[in-house]
């Protein structure tokens, strides 16, 4: 009976072995197999491991999430904290973004990121991510960003440090503005969008940049972001006034427009829109002027320097609700 006890304890015990042996993760340290891009939800390979992949050599500056692929499991704690269940950015996190001039080139509000953990082998099988998330969608304009990694807070659960570059560069396309263009009518009250190839900026500092004439008379106008797109501001006609009806309305941009961190637009652009020819009740001083149309009262009532300037905040929630920091 003690020897048939004995056997059974080992038993047990090789079995008990067996299991922890096969839940246990494997070892190696975790290798940056691929970095995306992504804007407007459409992903763009900057960096493959792979040095026959085709990679992207300029992307869209409103980039709002970039993805670190590594093959093999990150440790998750040490790319982001929990608090409740939920991930929390770290506050030293193991990737930071920068770019030459970053003290002087600068959106109000300032750039920020956050760091998370992916669990999910969404790059294919063994693979799991570290992703950059800005508060607000936008990079500077042609410019070089470059993203640092840290291997000690990306490794394994074993803290084996990544296999991979730890510097990685890339660079933003230059600005573009889109104007309106259109020969539909539109009513007087139309709101002229100026669309921004990434995060738009202030209302004063594009207001002496704007020209909006019709015949070649200039029109008071007032500027005014769009609280749901952080890349459009709209010319409105001045408040308390209509466009004029019946006449085509002409609205360019500047060359040296910035966008949120300055970066200048270079070459003028110029559109325009025709309004409805009904007659409209416009108060007597919005008339065609062909001088200064900046110095009304409502400029710096419209001028945006609230959280709003940022425009709609995307932190991917649902990116964030994969996260497993097991």
């Amino acid at each position: 009976m003690p020897v048939l006890r004995c056997l059974l304890v080992v038993v047990a015990t090789l079995a008990a072995l067996g299991c922890r042996k096969e839940t246990e993760e494997p070892r190696g340290s975790p290798v940056l197999k691929y970095v995306l891009w992504q804007a407007d939800g459409d992903p763009k390979l900057v960096w493959s491991h792979d040095a026959d992949d085709a990679v992207a050599a300029l992307v869209p500056a409103a980039g709002t999430k970039i993805d670190f692929v590594f093959e093999g499991k990150l440790d998750g704690a040490r790319v982001e904290d929990s608090v409740g269940g939920r991930p929390v950015a770290k506050p030293n996190p193991p990737i930071t973004v920068g770019w030459p001039d970053i003290a002087t080139v600068m959106s109000n509000p300032a750039f920020a990121v956050d760091v998370f953990y992916n669990s999910l082998p969404i790059y294919g099988a063994g693979t799991t991510s570290a992703f950059v998330q800005t508060h607000a969608a936008g990079f500077p304009s042609a410019t070089a960003v470059t993203f640092l990694l840290d291997p000690n807070g990306l490794t394994s659960v074993y803290g084996e440090p990544m296999v991979g570059p730890t510097e990685i560069t890339v660079t933003t396309e230059p600005l573009v503005v889109t104007l309106p263009f259109s020969n539909a009518t539109v009513s007087t009250s139309y709101r002229a969008p100026i669309a921004f190839s990434t995060r738009g900026p202030t209302t004063a500092a594009l207001k002496a940049f704007v020209r909006v004439t019709a015949g070649g008379a200039a029109l008071p106008f007032d500027l005014m972001r769009d609280t749901g797109n952080a890349k459009r501001l709209d010319a409105v006609p001045m408040m308390g006034c209509l466009w004029p009806p019946g006449v085509r309305i002409d609205v360019s941009v500047d060359a040296g427009a910035p966008d949120a961190f300055g970066r200048p637009l270079a070459a003028a652009v110029m559109a325009s829109f025709m309004t409805a020819p009904f007659a409209a009740e416009v108060d007597g001083g919005c008339s065609l002027d062909a001088g200064a149309t900046d110095a009304s009262p409502s400029d710096t009532g419209t001028t945006d320097t609230d959280p709003g300037d940022g425009g709609t905040t995307d932190t991917e929630p649902a990116d964030a609700g994969t996260t497993d920091t097991a």
